[in-house]
């Protein structure tokens, strides 16, 4: 199966939080592992976060950074997208930024993995399988 991973999960493995083991398993199984281009930035900006909030080094931060990108095996172009995810966030009234990983999933039949429960939720509601 193809997945689709956005930077919630991601960081969940990187850190060893709660979910980590079981969302490790699912993309050791999948065929691919995709993100949006805008994954590189959401990570690099989580870390950043981490450091500044609880004074992690450096050292932690770039390596948990490359750590995610290395994740995924493709990254999928954001401006080829941009006009179907503006619309489908208009209509469900959504961040655009979550929506360009909805938009991948459906274009690729694929499952989602977060662990952002408001973008779970409107998977669910678009038919989107997620993990």
């Amino acid at each position: 199966m193809i997945t689709i991973l956005d930077a919630s999960a991601a960081v969940e493995i990187a850190l060893g939080k709660e979910q980590a083991v079981i969302i490790n398993k699912v993309l050791l199984n999948s065929e691919i592992v995709l993100a949006p281009d805008l994954f590189v930035s959401e990570i690099t900006n989580v870390f950043w976060k981490y450091r500044t909030i609880t004074g992690i080094s450096d050292n932690q931060c770039t390596e948990g950074i490359e750590f995610c990108l290395n994740l995924v095996d493709d990254y999928v172009k954001t401006k080829d997208l941009w006009r179907e995810v503006f619309s489908q966030s208009v209509v469900e009234k959504h961040s655009v930024y979550d929506v360009f990983y909805l938009v991948i999933a459906r274009r690729n039949s694929a499952q989602l993995v977060t662990c952002d429960k408001k973008l779970k939720k409107l998977a669910v509601k678009l038919n989107i399988q997620t993990i």
